[in-house]
């Protein structure tokens, strides 16, 4: 995979992924493994490619989520611990932000909390 995000082979593979959804777990979990591979190498580039594979998924292949959620969630976790890198953890905040967005019927309506929950 390039550093830099292809968008005519991440169109090509969601493309793919749309037309066999039974191919879906395989593809997410070799993006998963390979993501921790570029995170162990500090490889970011790489890193953000596999993100932007994922947020083509969430869009082309909603009625499918439940068979790549699982791995999209571990990514964004591995992402978060990230502690030397303030970018990856950003990244994964903006991954979990996009993935809860959109796909998720919980309120982020963040005026409604108590005082006390907005502080934390």
């Amino acid at each position: 995979m390039d550093a830099e995000p292809n968008d005519r082979k991440i169109g090509k593979l969601c493309e793919y992924a749309s037309r066999n959804p039974l191919r879906i777990p395989k593809i997410t979990s070799n993006l998963e493994q390979r993501c921790f591979k570029d995170l162990r190498n500090e490889n970011f580039g790489c890193v953000k490619a596999v993100l932007c594979i994922y947020r083509k998924l969430l869009s082309s292949c909603k009625e499918q989520m439940p068979l790549f959620a699982s791995c999209l969630l571990g990514i964004i976790r591995a992402l978060l611990e990230q502690t030397r890198q303030d970018e990856m953890r950003i990244l994964g905040c903006n991954a979990l932000v996009c993935f809860m967005g959109e796909h998720c019927h919980i309120s982020m309506d963040f005026d409604s909390l108590p005082r006390s929950y907005q502080k934390i």
